[in-house]
């Protein structure tokens, strides 16, 4: 059980309109959960945490990561879109890992989570072949104390002869139902389940009704990866298919989803579906703008997440700060197309609403808002604190925006403290996992690491530039 906690005389962002910002004030943590936001709250035999010089903000949630590639850091970012990603990863370095492997991937990508003020991840885990890599991939999740959706999704081989693909394999049932009437049957706990499908980008319509109907006789949300772009597509008329059906509803999440046409993405959030934009590996990869500001002007909210280690630093702060970046980009670009720059009255992007996506927004796209995403009494104690001492954001905490201040200037090294359901994930800059046990796991990770490029005939090889392109500016 959590400890009481008293964090005190802080500068508090609630991202909950009815509870409100302060700049002076406590929150009183009673076990796991939130009991009281305010000033003056009496500490009781609470622990008092010091709050002067911080910023509290609700932990972050990671709407879409793929945990298990953390130890294939840094080997990705000049490939070329999804041709070299499923070529590298599905069809060589995936095929050689083992149950170990993806337990040493979830745990140490799941505590570097924790340490850039993640407290809640959607874990989509789409390395899966067997029950044993499934459990593993929990247990680690479990072990880190992070608060985690493990999306169960299925592995990609390369097409063999003699072998059905793929993309014309329907879910296995009987892993949804061992997992949803056993060690997941609650969705009261720290680490939840949800299924990672292929959807009609990626498999057969069959297999993507077959799922989706899967995923609702067991209670559960379904996400797929859908960019959307036509002639791409295994099923070209998909969603609309699928909408036609009563298959999508807010059950139904879109990763990335940033090259549907205006009429396939007003289908998709009037029938409630949730999309989640990884903004970095859209500005990286892909042919069209993530999907924030095009959900925003439908009233809906984005949700954000890190996607690929293997392209860049998965830290929300850095996906947070990008995703503002971005749509601020895109706006200017907007209303200077219009003949309205500079803009009349205030952006239509604000720092506040990146953090919101941040927060809220993954918490809303997978059920959770009713858990965390807020600073809301009832709610878990799912927590950052920022040092606004540190020289990295020293002085703006004076008088500055505190949420200008999070989104454009925080680092790893700002965030004093992580708590997840109360308890402290990070104290005083430190990981409290066990340090000895973290040096002996990224020991045996590098190992892991190098083995899989062993077995996986995997190097990284020079880039070869060919001619640029007319509109290549330097």
């Amino acid at each position: 059980m959590s400890q009481n906690l008293l964090i005190k005389n802080a500068t508090i962002l609630s991202m909950d309109p009815a509870v409100g910002d302060f700049a002076d004030a406590d929150i009183l943590v009673q076990g796991d959960k939130i009991a009281a936001v305010g000033p003056n709250l009496n500490a009781g035999d609470a622990e008092v945490v010091d709050g002067r010089g911080r910023i509290v903000t609700p932990g972050m949630v990671n709407a879409h990561i793929h945990t298990w590639e953390y130890q294939l850091r840094g080997i990705g970012s000049d490939w070329v879109g999804n041709r070299d990603y499923h070529a590298n990863m599905h069809k060589k370095l995936a095929l050689h890992y083992e149950a170990r492997d993806v337990y040493l991937g979830n745990l140490l990508g799941a505590l570097n989570q924790l340490r850039n003020g993640t407290t809640t991840i959607v874990d989509w885990c789409h390395i899966l072949r067997d029950a044993e890599m499934t459990d593993v991939a929990i247990d680690a999740l479990e072990e880190s104390g992070i608060r985690a959706v493990f999306a169960r999704g299925t592995v990609k081989p390369p097409e063999r002869p003699g072998e059905i693909p793929f993309h014309k394999k329907p879910f296995p049932r009987e892993e949804v139902h061992r997992l949803r009437t056993g060690r997941l049957a609650s969705d009261d706990r720290l680490v939840t389940l949800a299924m990672a499908i292929l959807g009609p980008d990626w498999g057969e319509y069959d297999v993507a009704v077959h799922d989706i109907r899967l995923a609702r006789e067991y209670g559960l949300i379904n996400s797929a990866h859908t960019y959307g772009r036509k002639g791409k597509r295994v099923v070209e008329d998909g969603y609309p298919r699928l909408a036609r059906e009563g298959l999508l509803g807010p059950d139904h999440n879109i990763g990335h989803g940033n090259c549907f046409d205006e009429d396939e993405l007003k289908l998709v959030l009037d029938a409630g579906c949730t999309i989640t934009a990884t903004n970095l590996t859209e500005m990286l990869n892909y042919e069209q703008p993530a999907m924030l500001g095009r959900i925003v002007k439908y009233g809906a909210t984005p949700s954000i997440g890190t996607d690929c280690d293997p392209y860049f630093n998965s830290s929300m702060l850095w996906v947070m700060r990008h995703a503002f970046l971005h749509q601020r980009e895109l706006d200017n670009r907007s209303l200077w197309k219009e003949g309205q720059w500079p803009a009349k009255t205030q952006h239509s992007t604000l720092t506040r609403d990146a953090l919101y996506w941040a927060t809220m927004g993954g918490a809303k796209a997978f059920g959770l808002d009713r858990k965390t995403g807020s600073i809301t009494p009832g709610k878990q104690a799912d927590l950052i604190m920022f040092d606004t001492r540190t020289m990295n954001l020293f002085p703006g905490g004076a008088g500055g925006n505190p949420a200008h201040l999070v989104v454009m200037y925080a680092e790893t090294s700002d965030i004093e403290n992580v708590l997840v359901a109360g308890r402290f994930a990070k104290r005083a800059g430190r990981l409290t996992f066990d340090a000895q046990r973290l040096e002996r796991l990224s020991e045996e990770l590098l190992h892991s690491r190098l083995r899989l490029f062993e077995q996986g005939q995997f190097r990284c090889e020079p880039v070869e530039r060919g001619p640029q392109p007319a509109h290549f500016h330097i």
